[in-house]
């Protein structure tokens, strides 16, 4: 289109606009009223002084335009997708944290099997006690830094309080029997006392810690593939399927229309 003839167009569709504003919501109003009110010049002067031919063509052009704007209202389709949106939208943000927590879960129970190898290294050295054994702990902590760190802090204070704090800062079980073998050697037993069981039961800490890693690179196996697929299945069903089905139901419609009005 010419820069000419698209300024015409324009102008048209902004005069034809005026006047689907002016007769908006009222669904009675006729062909024979549209151009009564376009001769007598009360919307805009643009028929002024034309003829009946073309106020009549103009006429039927906004009526048309104004039936479609009048009978325009929600589909069914439309009200579920907003429904299905909104709840996605809405679930999100709780499905995000969900999924961060498994994944903080999953990242807790190995860092639980790293502190007790590292105790297994520690309790057979000479004159190793509770607080180098946490500080060593906090070396190499990342879920539990912060608490361990804050226990470390207060060991001077009271080894027995700093590490019942400790107990209290954290919530996993596993790590929690780890600070009570600790407390028992706060109270003058032996570090190897205070963990017998890993070192009675070392060759089971070491299977149990093989298939605890094998089980934890297959769930994130698992999850790395969900993600990686994720993309796909989304352009898959969003450049595929949902134009389809939509398609689908706006021809179904238009047939369900055309059907009511023969």
């Amino acid at each position: 289109m010419a820069e000419k003839d698209y300024k015409n167009a324009m102008k048209l569709t902004e005069s034809d606009n005026q006047y689907i504003r002016h007769f908006k919501g009222n669904l009675k109003v006729t062909k024979d009223e549209i151009a009564e009110v376009m001769k007598k010049g009360k919307v805009n002067k643009d028929y002024l002084g034309k003829k009946d031919a073309e106020v009549s063509t103009a006429a039927a052009r906004v009526l048309d335009k104004l039936h479609t704007v009048n009978t325009e209202q929600m589909q069914w389709f439309e009200i579920l997708l907003a429904m299905v949106f909104a709840i996605i939208a809405y679930m999100a943000p709780i499905w995000m944290l969900k999924f961060q927590a498994r994944m903080r879960q999953m990242e807790m129970e190995d860092e639980v099997m790293q502190f007790n190898t590292i105790i297994l290294m520690l309790m057979k050295i000479e004159r190793v006690n509770v607080e180098i054994i946490l500080e060593w702990l906090e070396r190499y902590a990342n879920i539990f830094k912060e608490p361990i760190s804050k226990c470390v802090n207060n060991y001077e204070s009271g080894a027995w309080e700093a590490l019942e704090q400790l107990k209290e800062d954290v919530s996993y079980q596993q790590f929690i029997r780890i600070v009570e073998s600790l407390q028992a050697a706060v109270e003058k037993i032996p570090i190897p006392d205070a963990f017998d069981e890993l070192d009675t039961e070392r060759d089971y800490y070491q299977e149990k810690r093989k298939e605890s890693n094998e089980r934890l690179i297959s769930k994130k196996g698992r999850i790395g593939k969900a993600i990686g697929f994720a993309p796909m299945i989304i352009l898959f069903v969003g450049y595929l399927i949902v134009p389809l089905v939509f398609i689908g139901l706006t021809s179904m419609t238009d047939s369900f229309n055309s059907m009511q009005s023969m």
